[in-house]
């Protein structure tokens, strides 16, 4: 495994070519190493994201949080093994069910929180999931809110206000870098009652080339919040 090898599989990811970067992990020699399996865990992820088959979708998450679990055993300083464990867990543990979901969400918030403080300067998107953290959790209704005091020990608070200056971070750290956050900024403007400041990035993503499926979700999302503007 070289630094070469690492960079290009990252290109392929952000290219959305994600079954082309597993390919790419799967050919190495050295995949034992945590650097190799956070990525090995991102790749697996994202084609579950792809999928249109519950089944495969589900088994293929599950999968993805073994890589990522062996990652962060391997090394729980890392910081792609901490911004990838938060993110996987948190789908993993909602494919368990609500009750699990809620009994997660601190941690889920930990290890975004540790990404930050690793590499939080540079990393656009970690400050995106963050802000999908902070924005999930404001939207849940009062029923959920009350079985989340009742079930998490420390249940984490968040806002409209702390998801947008996430979202905000993100984009300025690495503009357009990723479509989901056109859409969040403008669904957070929304929810804070700021139309005009919403319409702008709702008008960017509805306008995004779909290339993978947070792409299409982008576009179809952004197009219908902005026929009620």
């Amino acid at each position: 495994m070289s630094a070469e090898e690492l960079k290009l599989i990252d290109e392929m990811f952000d290219n959305c070519e994600y079954q082309e970067s597993l390919d790419m992990i799967q050919k190495l020699t050295d995949r034992n190493s945590c650097e190799v399996q956070w990525r090995l865990a991102r790749s697996v992820f994202f084609l579950s994201k792809q999928s249109t088959v519950n089944d495969e979708k589900e088994k293929l998450c599950r999968e993805a949080f073994d890589h990522v679990s062996v990652a962060l055993e391997t090394d729980g300083d890392n910081f792609g093994a901490n911004k990838w464990y938060g993110a996987i867990l948190a789908e993993k543990a909602t494919l368990d069910g609500v009750t699990e979901r809620i009994k997660q969400l601190e941690n889920v918030q930990k290890h975004f929180q540790r990404a930050v403080s690793l590499n939080g300067t540079s990393d656009s998107g970690i400050w995106h999931m963050l802000g999908q953290f902070h924005y999930k959790l404001s939207e849940v209704n009062w029923i959920t809110r009350k079985l989340i005091e009742t079930v998490a020990p420390n249940p984490p608070t968040a806002s409209y206000a702390d998801a947008l200056e996430c979202f905000t971070k993100a984009e300025t750290i690495k503009p357009g870098f990723y479509a989901l956050n056109w859409l969040y900024l403008g669904k957070c403007h929304l929810a804070l009652k700021q139309p005009a400041e919403a319409k702008v990035w709702l008008e960017r993503g509805a306008a995004v080339e779909v290339r993978c499926e947070d792409d299409r979700i982008c576009r179809e999302e952004a197009t219908e919040l902005l026929k009620k503007l």
